[in-house]
């Protein structure tokens, strides 16, 4: 198989999964059975990434102008179900960079979040290793395909 180059990951792509191992082999689905996801590799080195669960709470009638004035318990499901960053990428051997200039969780601001690409028969995954908070690893794997692929365009 070819090297990728960053012509191979310039585009548009739709998140097909999510899942995270666990170190004993259990397998989540923060996001759930369906999650929506859109990741963009600009030709310019520019990337973003929007996640979310197939289902989300309403925010309210208000819409994305009003969406300030919901309330707490909706405004905090809304966080859990839904997460975003962009930045800057660039392509190393089969390792992705991401460097992190504005996300939903502030905490990434400014971090470089390493993925590997692993070609699938649909397109690619994105694999990486967290430690969670036991000291154990948890390894998450992020499914996209072409997003051309997805709506027939």
């Amino acid at each position: 198989m070819s090297a990728l180059t960053t012509d191979d990951l310039v585009g548009t792509w739709t998140l097909l999964d999510l899942v995270i191992e666990g170190p004993g082999g259990e397998l989540r689905r923060p996001l759930g059975a369906s999650p929506r996801g859109v990741l963009v590799y600009g030709g310019d080195g520019t990337v973003s990434a929007m996640l979310a669960a197939a289902s989300r709470g309403s925010l309210g009638p208000g819409g994305l102008e009003e969406a300030y004035s919901a309330d707490e318990a909706a405004k905090a499901a809304a966080f859990d179900s839904f997460m975003a960053y962009a930045g800057r990428w660039r392509l190393q051997g089969d390792a992705v960079f991401h460097d992190v200039f504005l996300s939903s969780a502030p905490e990434a601001e400014g971090q470089t979040l390493v993925r590997r690409v692993e070609r699938t028969p649909t397109g690619m995954a994105l694999r990486y290793v967290r430690m969670g908070r036991s000291g154990r690893p948890w390894t998450y794997r992020l499914t996209w395909t072409r997003a051309s692929e997805m709506t027939g365009e």
